[in-house]
């Protein structure tokens, strides 16, 4: 029989590669040679017959069986169909039938393969992927699970495969704890993608709770039918962190939000406010005029017109502190106004009150028992301290009208606007006053000058005249002036007249002295100065006054060299020829020795002349002479104050020294 197959499928183009008679050698043969197909006889010699051979080369080497049997029994067929065989002929069989029979095993063979080979390509996916994905049946028992899957639920796919889905996915909700029904069993009822919630946690089987998301879906066959069900599902702790993370920025930033919106609106308000207090505050500086009290009544019309205000009040301390009383109200209110002009408060029975006025803090709605009883009238109310150049002198007070529309910055800027306007009134009356001053100053000063100007004519006149008269007797007594007869009353008369000449001269000095120091004392204007080499003007200032006036001058300059410096000169030249005419007035047989030196930033002029001995200064000079002198010392320390210098006089030993000393000043 063998031989006649062999013989029969190579007549239909087939090869066979071996003939064997055990299940044994079947097996030996199929494993080596690697056969398309196996055509398998029940009866085999052996213990084992054909079916078990068939068995093992179909599940291990996944060969295609076709069994050939004479056997037709209920209990064969049985045995034989358990196998899974791809043909069944009974012997006798025709070679078409045993042609066909070939033909469908193989490419049923052929498809098995291509199906295994994707679903093992599906399955391999599925392992594959990161995503944790559980299939079942129909009736929801589970039948593939991947290992993400098994990380997830802690079953293993050996222990899970057959298990009911909603054992093996135990899923909970994270906020009330509650179960949530299984997605895979949703979906296979309800035919369509079930989502797991946004709080789903899956309870893993050692208890690990882990928040999961994603879907389930039915898996359909080609006709559209429901065979199966599969969830894929992931870790969602990193998203929950990353999406609690971004709640806690969405809510910091909308309280940032919040509170920027809150701090803009309460800036608009707080510049809107300071805008209107700057238009008040520029309308009030403007109308510092009248008597104090109408213009505090005035101010306070203003600003509660302006800011809407039923009343205000505006108190002053005395100089000591101790009273504030009230001088000026507005009062809005038609019916029953209340006053409280000139009505008084002892600082002193209400210091937590006053103590923070003083403080330079404003009181906004303080507690009935901090406020004075004359304020206590009206809870609502700000008190500002009105501040003045010493400190708190007063307060003003505001009855609000709306009180939660007012806050610190209003009333500070409240009490700013009343302590300037009250400052720039005072200053402006001050102002008057100065100017009022000033005028009669200057009525004074023309006056002094019409005064000086006809004091000079009066006493230069009779002097011009006096002198007019002594050249005319001078001339007489020349006249009778005989060289060889000595008239002893001619010479009398001489020496009469050489005495009153002399006395002419020094009246004739005071009174130019006295005039210039009185045009010197209304001097105010200021000098030009120019910039000088000191030492080289004082050289040529001293040679043309010694020629002039016959004074000898003596001069010592200091060794280190003085830079050019800044100064007036017809005003230093007056101050030097006041310092040598006063030193010479004291001494006029001696010479004056002059030096100069540095000292302290300044240029110092030192001259003295020397005595031979040191008198009393009474008995070395009358007194007329000596009112003279200092008259002249008087004058020359006014026109050092023009220098910005100053001028000492010392006693050394006998000798007068004067010392002028000038600010080294550099352009």
């Amino acid at each position: 029989m063998a031989w006649h197959v062999q013989e029969a499928l190579q007549t239909l183009g087939h090869q066979v590669i071996a003939i064997a008679t055990s299940a044994r050698q079947a097996i030996q043969i199929a494993t080596d040679q690697r056969p398309d197909l196996v055509l398998m006889d029940i009866c085999l010699q052996g213990k084992n017959d054909g079916v078990s051979a068939a068995e093992y080369l179909y599940l291990n080497l996944n060969l295609p069986v076709v069994y050939l049997t004479a056997h037709a029994d209920e209990y064969t067929l049985k045995r034989a169909t358990e196998t899974s065989p791809f043909g069944y002929l009974i012997k006798p069989f025709q070679e078409a039938d045993l042609h066909t029979t070939i033909q469908v095993a193989l490419r049923r063979h052929q498809m098995e393969v291509a199906l295994k080979d994707t679903q093992q390509w599906y399955a391999t996916t599925l392992v594959s992927i990161g995503d944790a994905t559980i299939a079942t049946d129909i009736d929801g028992f589970i039948t593939f699970m991947n290992p993400a899957a098994e990380f997830f639920t802690g079953w293993t796919q050996e222990q899970a495969l057959g298990e009911f889905a909603g054992r093996v996915l135990d899923l909970i909700d994270d906020e009330t704890g509650g179960a949530i029904d299984n997605p895979i069993l949703a979906a296979l009822c309800q035919g369509d993608t079930i989502t797991l919630p946004a709080r789903a946690v899956l309870r893993s089987r050692d208890g690990t709770n882990r928040p999961v998301g994603d879907s389930a879906s039915p898996i359909r066959n080609r006709d559209g039918e429901i065979i199966g069900g599969v969830m894929v599902f992931q870790d969602m702790s990193d998203r929950r962190q990353r999406e609690s993370s971004l709640d806690a920025q969405r809510q910091i930033l909308e309280t940032t939000q919040s509170l920027l919106c809150a701090q803009l609106k309460e800036r608009t308000e707080q510049l809107q406010f300071a805008i209107a207090v700057d238009r008040l505050r520029q309308w009030i500086f403007n109308q510092c005029d009248g008597d104090r009290t109408e213009f505090l009544q005035w101010m306070l019309q203003e600003i509660g017109q302006a800011l809407k205000i039923d009343y205000s009040w505006i108190a002053f301390h005395d100089r000591a502190a101790a009273i504030s009383t009230v001088v000026a109200e507005f009062n809005l209110a038609e019916a029953e106004p209340r006053s409280m002009i000139r009505r008084a408060i002892e600082i002193a029975k209400f210091s937590p009150f006053y103590l923070r006025l003083f403080q330079r803090q404003c009181w906004i709605c303080p507690a009935v028992e901090i406020l004075p009883p004359l304020y206590a009238a009206s809870a609502q109310v700000i008190v500002c301290p009105i501040q003045g150049e010493q400190g708190t002198i007063g307060e003003v007070g505001i009855v609000l009208p709306d009180y939660p529309c007012w806050s610190g910055f209003q009333a500070d800027a409240i009490s700013q606007l009343v302590s300037q306007a009250i400052r720039t009134y005072q200053s402006s009356r001050q102002n008057q006053a100065a100017q009022t001053k000033i005028a009669e100053l200057q009525h004074l000063k023309t006056l002094q000058d019409d005064f000086i100007e006809a004091l000079s004519h009066e006493l230069r006149t009779p002097l011009t005249n006096m002198r007019m008269a002594i050249e005319l007797m001078q001339r007489m007594v020349t006249s009778l002036k005989d060289p060889e007869v000595l008239d002893p009353q001619v010479q009398r008369l001489d020496q009469y007249l050489k005495i009153l000449q002399q006395e002419w001269h020094e009246e004739f000095s005071l009174v130019n002295d006295l005039l210039a120091f009185q045009n010197a004392s209304g001097a105010s204007e200021a000098i030009p100065l120019s910039e000088v080499r000191i030492q080289d003007w004082l050289t040529i200032a001293v040679e043309r006054f010694s020629a002039q006036t016959a004074i000898s001058i003596q001069i010592e300059f200091a060794s280190e060299p003085i830079p050019k410096v800044l100064i007036h000169l017809p005003t230093l030249e007056k101050t030097l020829i006041q310092l040598f005419t006063h030193l010479n007035h004291a001494s006029p047989e001696l010479p004056i020795q002059l030096r100069t030196f540095a000292d302290s930033g300044n240029f110092c002029i030192s001259a003295n002349c020397g005595l031979a001995e040191e008198p009393n200064a009474e008995e070395t000079l009358p007194r007329r002479k000596q009112n003279v002198s200092n008259l002249r010392l008087a004058l020359l320390r006014r026109y050092a104050i023009d220098l910005n210098a100053t001028v000492t006089v010392e006693q050394r030993s006998g000798n007068t020294v004067l010392t002028l000393n000038l600010p080294i000043r550099t352009a």
